[in-house]
């Protein structure tokens, strides 16, 4: 989890470095560049201080710390702590508010009008000052595997407590995917052609046109001179993008972005969060950050929030079983031998969560000890199995117990098998497969060892076989194993049960 104290302290950084030279144009800065932590300058202060950019983050990493969730109210009244008692400023002095911003905390302090309803939405209020603050979010959302509508729901309402316009909406989305990518291992290129892929259909023509340079072209390999770096929403990601791809070093990228002029440490401060992600930071430049223990306590407090009380089952019993509370209705996932609860990269974990927020299901996640069938689990468990339906996922020898031991369990209502290995007692497979009374689906990877042997079970009426191009055994690449149980076992349910 490095990579959200690197990215939280590299946003800061940018930010800090930025702030002297904020509105200096390009051409002066090109021909005096800043290479280095600076003071004073635009706003008169201290070598190393941060602006709003830092403080509206912080401020929303301390919601999130203390509510353990998003709470728009509570992020609002930190808003409120920042601009009236200078909380989670550098030196103790605010200066750098956005218009539309100072607006939109002053209508929810002052008027008292709901948060949701305070940020401006008229195609003016597209300033950068939403996307400044959205990194949390974008930590949050993928550590707690937040994904599609609820994704896009959370940062439209998070964008419209100071931008409501859907400009600046999509803006952020586009930010936060862009950092999701990034987080699960693609590189810098690819996770932006996977932008460039994405469907925007839900926001309007107009909004798609003005990221159309963005979206279809390959923005890295246009002229610096056609990268503008003012605070319009579409232009600041354009030259954070720019200036990420273009440069091969945190402290290449940092100097690149801040000496592109004029809103430098907006720019500098979101290149500097991507930067953190794949980089290591330069520590000379965070030991001149002002107010630099504070910075690093809540960053680190912030990754111990998204590792200890986001990721993390409700109940876990003998490091065996992980169990998420929910209906009496069960979802039971039997992992492959020797994975733990977890699984990799906590995909266990991440599917459990999503499984129980989608449909209300208590989800339990089976590790496969070689000495552990899934009858002992299902007799250890029956307390937690006595009543409702069970939802079944196993994959490779859960999968292959599940089928060959508990075909007749009418309590088990549907299977997904992942990649079962047929090429072990295959009698017994097809036999189960043969007299399973439920809905059946075996999911396989092209590349895994089964492939072969599909022949020997496709006959059979009662099971939809659905082959997966380019997965090996592990459904190593991409994120595409998340989502088969939605895609294949729960497709057909439209509400919480």
């Amino acid at each position: 989890m490095k990579k959200i104290v690197n990215s939280i302290l590299g946003f800061a950084i940018g930010d800090a470095m930025g702030v002297p030279v904020e509105f200096k144009g390009r051409k002066e800065l090109l021909q005096n560049p800043v290479v280095k932590m600076q003071g004073y300058g635009t706003y008169d202060v201290p070598k190393g201080t941060w602006s709003d950019d830092t403080s509206m983050m912080l401020a929303t990493i301390d919601s999130l710390i203390n509510l353990h969730e998003i709470n728009y109210e509570d992020i609002m009244k930190r808003f409120c702590d920042w601009i009236n008692h200078a909380k989670y400023t550098a030196t103790g002095v605010v200066f750098d508010i956005g218009i539309t911003t100072k607006e939109s905390i002053l209508k929810y302090y002052t008027h008292k009008i709901e948060p949701l309803n305070c940020g401006g939405a008229s195609i003016n209020n597209n300033g950068n000052g939403s996307l400044m603050r959205m990194l949390p979010i974008a930590l949050y959302t993928y550590y707690e595997d937040i994904v599609d509508d609820r994704l896009m729901d959370i940062i439209k309402k998070s964008s419209s407590l100071t931008h409501a316009h859907e400009y600046s909406i999509m803006g952020c989305y586009i930010f936060v995917k862009y950092v999701h990518f990034l987080l699960a291992g693609f590189n810098k290129f690819k996770a932006y052609e996977k932008i460039k892929d994405l469907n925007f259909y839900k926001f309007s023509e107009n909004a798609r046109r003005a990221y159309k340079r963005f979206l279809t072209t390959d923005i890295y390999k246009l002229d610096l001179d056609y990268i503008k770096s003012s605070s319009y929403i579409v232009d600041t990601l354009e030259a954070v993008i720019w200036t990420f791809l273009n440069t091969n070093s945190f402290m290449e990228s940092i100097i690149g972005a801040v000496n592109l002029g004029d809103d430098t440490d907006t720019i500098g401060a979101l290149t500097g969060a991507l930067s953190g992600i794949i980089y290591e930071i330069n520590e000379d430049l965070l030991n001149e950050v002002q107010n630099k223990d504070y910075l690093i306590s809540l960053a680190q407090k912030f990754d111990e929030e998204l590792r200890l009380n986001i990721l993390k089952f409700d109940e876990i019993i003998d490091d065996k079983y992980g169990i998420v509370s929910g209906s009496k209705d069960v979802f039971f996932i039997k992992t492959e031998v020797n994975s733990s609860i977890y699984g990799y990269q906590n995909r266990y974990l991440k599917i459990a969560k999503r499984i129980h927020f989608e449909y209300g299901l208590t989800v339990i996640v089976a590790s496969n000890l070689s000495d552990n069938t899934l009858k002992d689990d299902f007799n250890y468990l029956n307390d937690y199995l006595n009543e409702g339906k069970i939802y079944f996922m196993g994959i490779s020898n859960g999968a292959s117990q599940a089928i060959q031991t508990e075909y007749d369990n009418d309590r088990i209502r549907d299977m997904l098998l992942i990649n079962t290995p047929l090429m072990i007692n295959l009698h017994k497979t097809k036999d189960g497969i043969k007299n399973y009374k439920g809905k059946l689906v075996c999911v396989f990877g092209s590349k895994d060892s089964s492939f072969n042997y599909l022949p020997l079970i496709q006959d059979f009426r009662n099971v939809k076989i659905v082959i997966v191009p380019g997965q090996d055994h592990n459904f190593s690449n991409g994120d595409e194993f998340l989502l088969l149980p939605e895609k294949y076992l729960f497709n057909d349910i439209k509400v919480k049960l």
